[in-house]
């Protein structure tokens, strides 16, 4: 009986293991089979925004953003190319200068050579020999010995002078051809990186037309505009969303609730209701657009933590600040972001540059507040 119930207990528990084994199995099927289609899902949403009128002007704005990029590379090569030729003129002129100097020199040193030379023709061996040896005591001979010696030593070291001299002279001339070498071989690249900087900003010219016409054609066309509005709508709608998903995750207060302009410049369209001047059709703008020129830097109207750092349909290239309590704040058509997601940013600090990115007709900063996502009129606060 004891035993047919361990074989009985046994068998019931290799059965409970496998059953919860197929669970398991096909819990992990499950999971990896909702992320195939959350993959499909994302992979749909890209290509459905590629197609759209905001993807078209984003990945235009890319394709600048890439150019600016090469260009950027490309200046600074063209300045270290040359610093590097004004080095090695310099350098050039220097090993000249020190050839010159060494040539005098040594014209000097034979010069004093040709004089000991002839001297010594002149006068001969000889003449040291009777001067050294025509002494009446040992004393006197020596004295006389010492000083033959510290002439022929005289002799013996200009000689060696004249041959490092002459030493000197041919590395100082190899020296210079190689200088000239590098110099000729810089001024080759330099030319090159010219030409290179000529096609980007040819490209670059081609493009910000190519953005131009882009702009036109939706604000020429109606069916188009009311596209691109569609899309506004529905990316702020997103960014709502999103903010609301954060804040409920992060509790985190890093602003004052007191907040500054973040470019001074003119208001040239306020938040609320307006009518669109081609659709003649109510919409809402959920900020202030300020003109300012490009490349201004923007300052963060408060303290906080960067919750988005990139580009977003209509609003380009776009910085999204969390600040605690609720509130948030939006800087969109940016040329240049200057922070990324997740870092922490304290009140004006300098986080991006005015831009014309995304829906944009011209350089401005795009500029809202938010609390709890929504958008709230910016001159109640600031």
């Amino acid at each position: 009986m004891n035993i047919f119930k361990r074989r009985f207990f046994t068998g019931f528990l290799l059965l409970m293991i496998s059953v919860a084994s197929s669970i398991g199995y096909c819990a992990s099927l499950d999971e990896v089979q909702n992320q195939i289609i959350q993959t499909n899902k994302k992979l749909a949403e890209t290509k459905q925004r590629e197609k759209s009128v905001m993807g078209t002007l984003v990945k235009t704005q890319q394709e600048l953003e890439q150019i600016d990029h090469n260009l950027a590379n490309l200046n600074s090569k063209i300045g270290n190319t040359e610093q590097q030729i004004s080095v090695i003129t310099s350098q050039v002129n220097q090993a000249e200068s020190e050839l010159n100097t060494v040539q005098v020199q040594l014209n000097g040193k034979k010069d004093i050579l040709n004089k000991r030379l002839r001297t010594l023709y002149m006068h001969g061996y000889q003449s040291w020999l009777e001067y050294l040896f025509n002494v009446k005591d040992f004393s006197a001979f020596i004295t006389r010995f010492e000083t033959v010696s510290r002439f022929a030593k005289i002799d013996i070291n200009m000689i060696q002078g004249l041959q490092d001299q002459q030493r000197l002279i041919m590395e100082k001339r190899q020296e210079i051809v190689q200088k000239q070498q590098e110099l000729t071989s810089q001024k080759t690249l330099f030319v090159q990186l010219k030409d290179q900087n000529a096609q980007a900003l040819g490209s670059k010219l081609a493009v910000t037309q190519k953005k131009q016409k882009e702009l036109e054609i939706i604000q020429g066309s109606r069916s188009q505009l009311e596209k691109a509005l569609d899309e506004q709508e529905q990316t702020s709608k997103e960014i709502e969303a999103e903010i609301r998903q954060y804040q409920e995750k992060n509790q985190t207060t890093l602003g004052t609730g007191k907040y500054i302009w973040p470019v001074k410049g003119e208001i040239v369209q306020g938040f609320g209701w307006r009518m669109h001047p081609i659709l003649r059709k109510r919409e809402f703008h959920t900020g202030l657009d300020i003109a300012v020129e490009y490349g201004r830097p923007i300052m963060a109207a408060d303290s906080g933590i960067v919750i988005f750092a990139g580009y977003n349909g209509g609003y380009g290239k776009m910085l999204l600040i969390d600040h605690g309590s609720g509130f948030s704040t939006l800087y969109g058509h940016t040329s240049v972001l200057l922070v990324n997601k997740g870092q922490t940013v304290v009140k004006g600090q300098i986080v991006a540059k005015v831009g014309t990115t995304g829906l944009s007709t011209g350089p401005h900063l795009h500029f809202e507040i938010r609390k709890n996502g929504t958008p709230v009129n910016p001159n109640n606060y600031l």
